[in-house]
């Protein structure tokens, strides 16, 4: 990462600082790779991205930043976009506060996926079970802090139509208020994490997850459930014909070869309120080579309820810049 960094003196009105020192911050990633999709299809995929992170630190020590970027991302065509530029945060005292378009955790202690976009955005897959809710990010804000050894962070989607302006707890229909809270605790050789999510959708959820570790790697199992609303309105789960829970369960290992190859697999099922299921396993190689540059291998294959499934895999190199 490259970074520019002005000194700039100046009265600033918020948090009665007098000066202010400002950091401006570039960097940039890359991805390209030969993927081979769920319906055996050969693609070959290229996107980018750079950031420019924006942060200054008030006389009083608070930390304020925010930040936006230019992509091209993996998803889309020639998808060029201006992305960013919906948060400011403030960090002070070992606390975070993000106002802005946040993101609620609707599925909490759901894991067993490791692969990258490159297949989990690429692969082709189409899986008729419902998971998450319909919608769980928009206007709101959220703070992340420490609690001694631990990690507690709670976010508030006030309207979940609307990112960085919008009415608070809406009567519109559709702008739904979501809550979620997460707290990760270390128990001796255990890291316990549990949350619990609710909209006014009518939708919740909650779930918790253990990661140990086991024989030089990192062992984590997790369990989430999620009431869902059928896909009849418009804060509805769209796969859903019947309102009810869906259930994951799943887990991950991971472990590094050596210095600079990293291995992690995957298994997760799922079931929704229609009865639908789905199997799925991933597994994940990388290699660095230095200079902020790898390679990896991923792989996911998928059966059970689906309108797609099959296996997909993908080879290619990121890049750090």
């Amino acid at each position: 990462m490259k970074k520019l960094t002005l000194a700039i003196s100046a009265i600033a009105a918020a948090f009665g600082a007098a000066s202010a020192q400002a950091d401006v911050s570039v960097s940039g990633s890359g991805s390209a790779a030969y993927i081979n999709d769920a319906s055996s299809n050969a693609k070959l995929n290229v996107g980018q991205f750079v950031s420019f992170s924006m942060s200054t630190t008030t006389a009083s020590g608070m930390t304020i930043s925010g930040g936006m970027g230019l992509s091209n991302t993996i998803t889309t065509n020639a998808g060029q976009a201006v992305t960013g530029g919906q948060t400011l945060s403030f960090a002070t005292g070992g606390a975070t506060i993000v106002v802005g378009d946040v993101e609620a955790g609707d599925t909490p202690g759901s894991v067993g996926g490791v692969v990258g976009g490159q297949v989990g955005d690429n692969g082709g897959f189409n899986s008729k079970v419902e998971d998450g809710f319909a919608d769980d990010d928009g206007m709101g804000l959220s703070l992340a802090t420490a609690i001694g050894g631990s990690s507690l962070k709670i976010v508030y989607v006030a309207n979940d139509s609307a990112d960085t302006l919008g009415t608070i707890n809406s009567s519109t229909s559709g702008h739904d208020a979501v809550t979620s809270a997460s707290i990760t605790v270390p128990m001796g050789m255990y890291t316990v994490t549990a949350g619990v999510a609710d909209s006014d959708s009518g939708e919740s959820s909650s779930g918790a997850s253990v990661a140990a570790a086991l024989a030089g790697g990192t062992l984590t199992v997790g369990y989430s459930t999620q009431t869902l609303v059928d896909g009849t309105s418009d804060a509805s789960s769209s796969d859903l014909s019947t309102s009810g829970d869906t259930t994951v369960t799943g887990a991950t290992y991971a472990m590094s070869l050596d210095a600079d190859t990293s291995v992690s697999v995957g298994i997760q099922n799922k079931k929704d309120a229609d009865n639908d299921s789905t199997s799925q396993f991933d597994a994940s190689v990388s290699r660095a080579l230095g200079g902020g540059a790898s390679v990896f291998l991923d792989i996911r294959s998928l059966s059970g309820d689906t309108t797609t499934d099959g296996s997909a895999i993908a080879v290619g190199t990121s890049v750090s810049f």
